[in-house]
């Protein structure tokens, strides 16, 4: 591969991956012609669910260029903080009942094929419900402005965006070290082990990059909006992310990987999602 192609691949892998990050649907199937041509409807509605659920932001931050009306949206305190709230705990709540109860019943009732596709919406749902979450924390009267001022904007700027820039690349050593079914916790949806599965990348430097240097697009964002709402919204964030690994993830993991044999065996099963 020239240099030139080399370059390519990386492009094209980072941008897969942003997309992924951001919009929190699987954008490589954009490229996957097979899969696209079996299940183009239920693909193409998760599309326009990420879009339509992003539009609100998109739409806040052309207002800050000018290209809109300035400040369409607008939200007091007690009601940014509760829905902030909601989202953090909705989807701890949502992803944790899912794996312990709903999951389980589905694969039971219904099959792993089915169950894995209502997964992909109801993921999707809770992530852009925290997402909308986290938003309309920036969308509030600013607080604390005067006791702000003795921290320099250039400072939180840079911090936050360095944050960000950690966050985001750390999701994407994640992605990109362990693949996409494992980010989107597919394997503990079917109950089937990964057979790939290997710490490889920044696994080798972190366990649970996701959960914490992940985590720092929340405080990020926090800094560069110079918000401590959103700063407090960003350790609840961590907190309750922490625990859902804690006493939901980590247990699946071990018993599918580390104690193989209380599973069904490795297998290459295709499902036809």
């Amino acid at each position: 591969m020239s240099f030139v192609e080399r370059g390519g691949w990386w492009l094209g892998t980072i941008l897969k991956l942003l997309s992924i990050i951001v919009l929190s649907v699987r954008t490589d199937r954009l490229s996957d012609t097979t899969y696209l041509s079996h299940h183009w409807l239920h693909y193409g509605g998760m599309l326009v669910f990420a879009l339509a659920a992003w539009s609100p932001q998109v739409i806040d931050t052309l207002g800050s260029f000018g290209m809109v009306q300035e400040g369409m949206f607008k939200m007091s305190h007690t009601l940014a903080f509760s829905i902030c709230a909601f989202g953090l705990f909705y989807y701890i709540l949502a992803i944790s009942f899912f794996f312990k109860c709903l999951g389980p019943w589905m694969r039971e009732k219904l099959g792993t094929d089915k169950t894995l596709r209502f997964w992909e919406y109801f993921v999707s749902l809770a992530w852009q419900i925290q997402t909308l979450g986290f938003w309309v924390l920036t969308i509030t009267p600013p607080m604390l402005e005067e006791e702000l001022k003795i921290v320099p904007t250039w400072l939180t700027t840079s911090v936050g965006i360095f944050l960000l820039v950690v966050g985001i690349g750390s999701k994407m050593g994640a992605i990109y070290g362990t693949g996409y079914n494992t980010y989107y916790w597919y394997d503990m949806v079917t109950d089937i082990p990964n057979a790939y599965f290997v710490e490889v990348g920044i696994y080798k430097v972190i366990g649970s990059p996701t959960y914490t240097l992940g985590r720092g697009t929340s405080f990020g964002a926090a800094l560069h909006y110079r918000s401590v709402p959103m700063l407090v919204a960003g350790v609840l964030d961590l907190l309750l992310i922490n625990l859902f690994n804690k006493f939901v993830e980590q247990p699946s993991v071990e018993r599918m990987y580390t104690k193989p044999s209380q599973t069904p065996a490795y297998r290459n099963t295709h499902l036809d999602i």
